[in-house]
C-alpha cells in the first residue's frame, strides 16, 4: 500500500510537471525590439555571434551589460528547443536542484515534491514581466536557485566523504560566473557566499584539530578547493576581456561600469554642487549631475570641455530629460550616465575601446586632480556604487518604503501576472532571424493584435493568472507563519539543553537567517537606487526585485519543513 502511495505521487510529480511545461509553450512569449538597451542588445548580440561577428560592431551599448542572457540564448539556438519550452526546463532543473541540495535538512519525500511544485509553479516564473518576456530578467528566477543550490547543496554536505561534495563544488563553478554577469548588481551575494567559505574553512579546521592532521597543508587544500568558483568567474571575465580587447581595443566585460568611464561618473556625481545650485536642486536625489555641476566639471577638466555641445544636446535636445520628467529642468538620475555616453558618441567617440580609454582616463584624472586641488568637495552623502548617487540620513526612510514595497512584490505577488502581449519589432530588425534564433513560430503583432490571436491564448493566460491568484491568497499566511516559525525556533533553540534537539534546529535557524538577510540586503540596495525616479516605485520594486522571489519561497520551504518536523519530532518523544 505504501509503495502504491509512493508510486502515484511520483506520478503526480510527473504529470504536474509534464503540465506546467505545456503551459509554458502554449503562453505567448514577447519580443521587445525597440527596447534597444535591454531586449535587443542580448538578441542583436546573439545574433552578431552566429554571424561571426562577435558582439556587433563597437557601440554605447556593446558592453554595457552582462553577456549570459545572450549566451543562454545561443544555447538556447543550438537545442532547437522552442524558447519558452528550453526556459521552464531551466527553472525546473534548477528548482529540483535546490530541492536535491536540501534533502539532508528535509526527510520527508513529500515535502521534497510538495516544494519542487511549489517553486515550478511561482508566480514569477508565469509573470509578462519576467518570463514571457524575451530579456535577462527571465533568467534570475533559476539562475539564483541554482547558486543557492551549490552553496547550501555543498554546507550541508560538509562532512561527507568528498565525492558527495563535488558536484554541488563543480555547480558552483559552473554557475558562478553565469549568475554574476547575468546583471550588474550580482555583488548582493558576496556577503552570504562568503560567510558560507569562512564556517566552511571553520570546519575544516576543526576536524583537522580533532583527527590530529597537518593543520596548515589541509586548510591550504580546502581552500584552494573552495575557491574554484572564483577562479572560474577570473578565468571567464579574463577570457570575455580578452576576447573584447581582440574586437574592440579594450580589455573588460563591461565598459559601463569596469572602465575609466565609470570613473568619470563617480567624480561627476559625487561633486557637492551646493555652492552654486539652489536648495531644490541640491536636495533633489533625482538629480545626480546637475547642468550647473557639469559646466564647473568642464571648467576643470579641458577633455570634458571639448564635449561641451555635445553635453549641451543631451541635456536640452535630446530624449534623456524626458524619460523621466522632473519638475526642474535637469536631466533625472540614471539617465544622466546613458545620456553622457550618447554624448561623446556624439562627439566622435565608441568607435575604438582604445580611444575611448584614452578620452576617459585623461578626463576622470583631470576631474580627481581637481578634488586633490580643492576645487570640487565630495557631497556629504553616503556612497555605495561609482555609479549611484548618495544618500543622506534624511534619505533613508524612502529607502525604507521603497523596500517595504519591494517585499510587497517579491512576498505577496504584487503586480505579478501573466497577460497577453504582442511583440514589437522595428524597421531594420531581423524578424525571421530573431524567431529562428529562438526556435519559435512567427508571433502575434502588438500593434495588430488580432482577435483570433486574443482568442487563442485566452484560456492559457487565465489558467496562468489563477495560479497566480493562488500564491497570492498564500502568500500573506505563508510569510506571517514563516515569520511565527522562525521567531519561536530561535526561541527553543536558546532555551532547549538537549543537543540532539540543538542540533536538528541549528541548520535550519542558519540557513534561514542567512538568506533572510541576504534577502533584506538584496531589497535595500535595489530601494537604494531606485529611489531617484519620480514615481517609480512601483515599477522599479516589481521589475528589479526578482532575486528576492526565490530567497523568499525558500524560507518559506524551510519554515513550514521545521515545522513539520517538529510536530513529528513531538510525536515521536509523545510515544517515547
Amino acid at each position: 500500500m505504501k509503495n502504491n502511495k509512493v508510486r502515484l505521487f511520483f506520478l503526480v510529480l510527473i504529470a504536474a510537471t509534464l503540465f506546467r511545461i505545456i503551459l509554458a509553450y502554449l503562453i505567448p512569449v514577447k519580443v521587445y525590439m525597440q527596447a534597444e538597451y535591454d531586449d535587443a542588445l542580448s538578441i542583436n548580440q546573439a545574433l552578431f555571434i552566429l554571424d561571426g561577428k562577435w558582439l556587433g560592431p563597437y557601440d554605447i551599448e556593446t558592453l554595457s551589460k552582462g553577456f549570459s542572457y545572450t549566451f543562454f540564448l545561443l544555447v538556447n539556438h543550438f537545442s532547437r528547443i522552442p524558447y519558452p519550452i528550453f526556459l521552464v526546463l531551466f527553472n525546473i532543473l534548477a528548482s529540483a536542484g535546490i530541492i536535491i541540495a536540501l534533502k539532508p535538512l528535509i526527510k520527508k519525500k513529500t515535502i521534497l515534491g510538495i516544494s519542487y511544485l511549489f517553486l515550478i509553479y511561482s508566480p514569477i516564473t508565469l509573470s509578462s514581466d519576467f518570463s514571457l518576456r524575451i530579456y535577462r530578467n527571465s533568467l534570475v528566477f533559476g539562475t539564483v536557485l541554482l547558486l543557492l543550490a551549490g552553496i547550501i547543496g555543498m554546507y550541508l554536505r560538509r562532512r561527507a566523504p568528498m565525492k558527495n561534495q563535488l558536484p554541488w563544488l563543480l555547480l558552483q563553478v559552473m554557475v558562478l560566473p553565469f549568475f554574476w554577469y547575468l546583471r550588474e548588481d550580482s555583488i548582493w551575494i558576496v556577503p552570504l557566499y562568503a560567510t558560507v567559505i569562512l564556517m566552511l574553512l571553520f570546519d575544516r579546521l576543526h576536524y583537522l584539530r580533532k583527527a590530529k592532521k597537518p593543520m596548515i597543508v589541509g586548510l591550504l587544500r580546502r581552500t584552494l578547493l573552495l575557491a574554484m568558483p572564483l577562479f572560474s568567474l577570473l578565468l571567464v571575465t579574463l577570457g570575455i576581456s580578452q576576447i573584447n580587447f581582440k574586437h574592440y581595443q579594450i580589455f573588460t566585460v563591461n565598459d559601463r561600469t569596469k572602465t575609466s568611464f565609470a570613473e568619470i561618473t563617480k567624480y561627476l556625481i559625487q561633486i557637492d554642487n551646493s555652492k552654486w545650485d539652489s536648495p531644490e536642486i541640491v536636495n533633489n536625489e533625482a538629480v545626480w549631475v546637475s547642468k550647473s555641476t557639469f559646466e564647473k566639471a568642464m571648467e576643470a577638466s579641458p577633455t570634458l570641455a571639448e564635449y561641451h555641445d555635445e553635453i549641451h544636446w543631451m541635456q536640452e535636445e535630446s530624449f534623456w530629460p524626458d524619460t523621466w520628467p522632473l519638475e526642474i529642468d535637469e536631466v533625472p538620475g540614471d539617465m544622466t550616465i546613458w545620456g553622457l555616453r550618447d554624448a561623446f558618441k556624439r562627439g566622435g567617440l565608441y568607435k575604438s575601446g582604445a580611444e575611448n580609454e584614452r578620452v576617459f582616463k585623461k578626463i576622470s584624472q583631470e576631474l580627481r586632480t581637481a578634488f586633490d586641488e580643492g576645487k570640487f568637495e565630495k557631497k556629504k552623502t553616503i556612497f555605495i556604487s561609482k555609479q549611484s548617487n548618495g544618500k543622506r540620513a534624511a534619505d533613508i526612510p524612502k529607502v525604507l518604503t521603497y523596500a517595504v514595497a519591494g517585499i510587497r512584490e517579491t512576498a505577496i505577488y504584487t503586480s505579478y501576472n501573466t497577460s497577453y502581449g504582442g511583440s514589437i519589432f522595428i524597421p531594420g530588425s531581423p524578424a525571421i532571424d530573431i524567431l529562428d534564433l529562438l526556435n519559435v513560430q512567427p508571433l502575434a503583432m502588438a500593434s495588430v493584435q488580432t482577435s483570433f490571436e486574443y482568442e487563442r491564448t485566452k484560456s492559457y493566460v487565465l489558467v496562468g493568472n489563477a495560479i497566480i491568484k493562488v500564491y497570492k491568497i498564500l502568500s500573506l499566511f505563508l510569510v506571517v507563519v514563516s515569520l511565527i516559525i522562525y521567531l519561536f525556533s530561535i526561541k527553543a533553540f536558546i532555551k532547549t539543553t538537549n543537543k540532539g534537539e540543538r542540533s536538528r534546529l541549528f541548520p535550519f535557524l542558519l540557513i534561514i537567517t542567512g538568506l533572510g538577510l541576504t534577502y533584506l540586503l538584496y531589497l535595500f540596495g535595489v530601494s537604494w537606487f531606485a529611489t531617484w525616479a519620480p514615481g517609480g516605485k512601483g515599477i522599479f520594486m516589481s521589475f528589479y526585485t526578482g532575486a528576492g522571489v526565490p530567497l523568499m519561497q525558500l524560507i518559506e520551504i524551510l519554515c513550514i519543513t521545521l515545522l513539520i518536523q517538529n510536530w513529528q519530532e513531538g510525536k515521536k518523544q509523545a510515544i517515547k
